[in-house]
């Protein structure tokens, strides 16, 4: 028995001898070359510079932690490409708020760094206005080209601009990236760009992050396309541009959420204009932020197409000082304020639904949109919709090739529609009412197919004993989605002088009253004694 725990002793020995062996590989200075995996992770013990003409290659699961306030710096080619299983990660060694490290600083890098699937998070960007080393918590990108993706940016600061990603004179493309729970002492909470060259930012969650100005972007002298993005619950903790901050920049804002955010200045924290700022607002949701939604301030006209703007606190467009924003089809209800049109300064709106009566061309004037779910956030526009198109003659097709509707999103009339069942439920059944007649409960459930929405009628009808069929019920134009069901109880009361006999109840779904997808029916009887007059004392309620 000895022998044999000796035995297999040495075979877990030898187990342990085969596996890789892991360490920590400490660095400093000059670095290039390959980080692999089985040298993480790699502990940065003082500033360290990729060199002009080297590259540093970061493999997937590497994770890069700093002893200190450290910068990473980066002036040959950097490439940390990790993967959606296994990320990079750079962090401090120390799992404290009050531990950071002072940030990646990419500076005419050779070539487009890439950074997929990193991690970057307690990277803070510490100094006062006028050094470099004070903005950008996580990134900082100078006079190069960066294609960040996949990535998140979270806990970062910055004491001047920038918490987690700080362009200047840079381009490129972020995507797919979630920046979250940074903060700035000055602009910029989640993204800075400063003469940005055309960035690219698309399909990024941008939330909960926090500056003076723009606390989820800020903007300045940059252009670019900022597409299909979330930017929520963000906040200017002292001034303007709760969302988005514009400052003589002019970007395309298209498909993109802007909802949530609080400023505790001025007028919209949904996207703050300013400083001939005229950016292309397109197909956008701006709502329930508490300032307003769209702030335009010296010299702004941006041109506001296909939004729905909805249950902000304030003013839908607040303008100021020669600004003159204008679009068309959109839908801009349920907010505080309508419009502030300052002196100097105007508002041209057309083929748009306006929650006040507004001089436009097509406009509509505080007619109820009937989205999906207003308050629950889904702003889908009902089959039965007057923004269906209702946008302007001259706007481009929607994508289903009919005239363009108002809003952030259009109503498919090709998708197919569903089918629905209907199923009544007697209660207590077989029923046989008294001579002095009674009341008759029954369940009503209707099902829609799994696969589309369905717009129907639902009725019901009574056949008395002599074959006569009177309509009882009628609702029009009933909404479900895809695969949804509603249920309701329904209770019918005869009295003493309706005719005895069998009733038949039949209840139908369709088009009324031409076209049935479904239907269904249960008899009931009532005793005689009655004086045989058709159709007398039976009534109809709903009773849940």
């Amino acid at each position: 028995m000895k022998g044999l725990s000796l035995l297999c002793a040495a075979i877990v020995m030898l187990t342990i001898m085969a596996l890789p062996a892991r360490c920590d590989t400490y660095v400093a200075g000059q670095v290039s070359g390959t980080w692999t995996l089985a040298g993480s992770p790699y502990m940065v013990v003082a500033d360290i510079e990729i060199p002009y003409a080297l590259t540093l290659t970061i493999q997937a699961g590497v994770t890069v932690k700093f002893t200190g306030q450290y910068k990473f710096i980066a002036h040959g080619t950097l490439t940390a490409a990790g993967s959606a299983s296994d990320s990079i990660l750079f962090t401090h060694h120390l799992p404290y708020p009050n531990y950071t490290w002072a940030g990646l600083f990419l500076e005419g890098t050779t070539g487009t760094t890439e950074l997929g699937y990193c991690i970057f998070e307690w990277g803070y960007a510490q100094g006062v206005v006028g050094q470099p080393g004070a903005k950008g918590g996580a990134v900082h990108a100078l006079n190069t080209s960066v294609n960040i993706h996949n990535s998140r940016f979270s806990n970062n600061k910055a004491s001047v601009k920038g918490a987690a990603i700080y362009f200047n004179t840079a381009g490129g493309e972020i995507s797919n990236c979630i920046i979250t729970t940074n903060t700035c002492n000055g602009d910029g909470g989640g993204i800075f760009f400063d003469t940005a060259i055309n960035p690219y930012v698309h399909d990024n969650t941008i939330m909960y992050n926090t500056a003076v100005n723009g606390g989820g972007l800020y903007y300045v002298y940059t252009a670019g396309v900022f597409e299909d993005n979330n930017v929520h619950h963000n906040a200017a903790s002292s001034a303007n541009g709760g969302g988005i901050l514009l400052d003589h920049s002019s970007p395309v804002i298209l498909k993109s959420f802007i909802n949530n955010n609080t400023a505790s200045g001025s007028y919209g924290v949904g996207i703050y204009c300013n400083h001939y700022s005229n950016p292309t607002i397109l197909y956008n949701e701006i709502c329930f932020n508490n300032h307003g939604a769209i702030y335009c301030g010296d010299n702004c006209s941006p041109q506001i197409d296909n939004n729905t703007v909805f249950g902000n606190l304030g003013y839908i467009i607040y303008t100021y000082l020669n600004s003159n924003p204008f679009g068309r089809n959109n839908i801009m209800m349920g907010n505080t304020s309508a419009f502030y049109v300052s002196s100097g300064c105007s508002i041209y709106m057309t083929y748009s639904d306006i929650q006040v009566s507004w001089s436009g061309t097509g406009n509509l004037n505080n007619v109820a949109p009937a989205f999906v779910d207003s308050y629950g956030g889904n702003f889908n526009l009902m089959p039965y919709s007057p923004c269906i198109d209702a946008g302007s003659p001259l706007a481009p097709l929607d994508p289903d090739g009919t005239v363009a509707d108002m809003g952030a999103h259009y109503f498919d009339q090709n998708q197919p529609q569903g089918t629905c069942t209907i199923t009544l439920t007697p209660f207590g059944a077989p029923i046989i009412l008294p001579p002095q007649g009674g009341t008759v409960w029954y369940g009503v459930a209707i099902q829609n197919s799994p696969n589309y929405f369905n717009l129907f009628d639902g009725w019901i009808t009574l056949q008395q004993p002599d074959g006569q069929i009177i309509p009882m019920i009628l609702r029009t134009n009933i909404y479900l989605p895809a695969g949804a069901a509603l249920a309701r109880t329904i209770s019918l009361t005869l009295n003493a002088t309706a005719m005895p006999g069998t009733y038949t109840v039949t209840g139908y779904v369709g088009d009324h009253p031409t076209t049935i997808e479904d239907f269904d029916s249960f008899t009931f009887v009532k005793s005689p004694t009655g004086d045989g007059h058709s159709g007398e004392g039976a009534s109809a309620t709903i009773a849940g």
